[in-house]
């Protein structure tokens, strides 16, 4: 049986091709033939935009303007070490490369939907692919591509928020119900679905949690910068003040440097006491983490491998920010939601920074079995 996979992938992030490479594998690993569906995200720069991939809903002036000025910018500050650019852009493309089974690249939503497919399953993956703040088409993402007639599944996809506004309600029922069995996730998005389409929804693992340490440790690759044994690693998607604040106070109290992973080819500031890794791809990401004896970050995939790699870790939740469910799900799911700072909460005690995972591993088993069989039983049609 062959299943074809569109998710978010080739986007400068790390978790998005993780969690990509993460779903065809552990397919594999089940005896399914499975490659993910090379469309291209709209903000890789190879994506060509048409009408037909004009956002789906309608978007302030001021959201917009962030859409288009942001790439420019990253663009910019990424310009001061074309070097480090191109060695991480290599990387990128290196790990896809090596180790992700992927279809011809779609560079345009009228590409993809020329195509002529022949898989036996079609399936959204994860991630946030069904984010109404997406500034493009969601359906692709909901496989509105996909021969008449061929089964229609998701895996642990993502709305990325909270709640959906009410002028999207409309587009998502009529979308959610052309699905033969949808898994999301996080927990409130099991809600969601019921609400909104009166479906029931499975509440599933992210991919990168279906893999075990040893499965990541067979992809990972060491760094070329010489670290310390016990380092403090940090990485932020969204700065965060008190992040750096938390990562001063430990290494004050226990002499751990500290290592940033920037998500861009750039130094996130001009501290020269941070060790900043500015071109690592995703094989070199995984190490980081697995290697750092404490983890700081507001990264729900920081989070995600943090526990799957059982290192200390504190996950921050930035005020200004309301889709944290993400993360609160996550930690919810493993007992471990003592891990959970409200950006400017009071600093953590110390001695408590070592976590007994005995339960939390104990639960990644169970989580792992169920989400398994949901795929199974998705995949044949139960």
């Amino acid at each position: 049986m062959k299943i074809g996979i569109i998710t978010i992938l080739k986007v400068n992030n790390y978790g998005a091709e993780l969690q990509a490479y993460a779903t065809q594998e552990v397919l594999k690993k089940m005896g399914f033939k499975a490659e993910i569906i090379d469309y291209l995200f709209y903000k890789n720069p190879s994506h060509r935009r048409t009408k037909a991939s004009a956002p789906v809903f309608p978007f302030p002036l001021v959201a917009r303007l962030k859409e288009w000025i942001y790439p420019k910018m990253t663009a910019f500050k990424a310009f001061s070490d074309h070097k480090a650019q191109k060695l991480r852009e290599k990387r990128f493309a290196d790990f896809h490369k090596e180790n992700t089974s992927l279809s011809k690249t779609y560079h345009s939503i009228k590409e993809l939907y020329s195509a002529k497919m022949d898989y036996d399953v079609y399936m959204t993956g994860s991630d946030q692919v069904w984010n109404p703040g997406i500034y493009s088409s969601l359906a692709p993402y909901f496989l509105t591509f996909a021969p008449k007639g061929k089964p229609r599944i998701a895996y642990a996809a993502s709305f990325g928020v909270d709640t959906i506004p009410d002028y999207a309600v409309d587009y998502y029922r009529k979308r959610l119900d052309e699905y033969e069995a949808i898994g999301v996730r996080e927990e409130n998005a099991v809600t969601i679905v019921q609400e909104i389409a009166a479906r029931r929804a499975e509440w599933v693992l992210d991919p990168t949690l279906l893999l075990t340490d040893k499965d990541w440790q067979k992809v990972a690759k060491s760094v070329d910068i010489p670290l310390k044994e016990h380092y403090i690693l940090l990485y932020e998607l969204t700065p965060c003040a008190y992040i750096r604040q938390l990562a001063d106070f430990f290494r004050s109290q226990t002499g751990w440097q500290i290592v940033r992973i920037c998500k861009n080819a750039c130094r996130e500031d001009k501290d020269e006491s941070i060790i900043d890794i500015i071109d690592a791809g995703p094989a070199e990401f995984l190490y980081l983490i697995k290697q750092a004896r404490l983890v700081i970050t507001n990264s729900f995939h920081g989070t995600a491998f943090s526990i799957n790699f059982n290192r200390d870790f504190y996950t921050i939740l930035p005020l200004r920010k309301r889709n944290n469910s993400r993360q609160r799900s996550l930690l919810e799911l493993f007992g471990l939601t003592e891990r959970l700072l409200v950006e400017g909460s009071p600093l953590p005690d110390v001695g408590k920074v070592s976590i007994d995972y005995s339960y939390a591993n104990k639960r990644l088993q169970e989580e792992r079995n169920k989400s398994i069989h949901y795929l199974k039983s998705a995949i044949d049609g139960e």
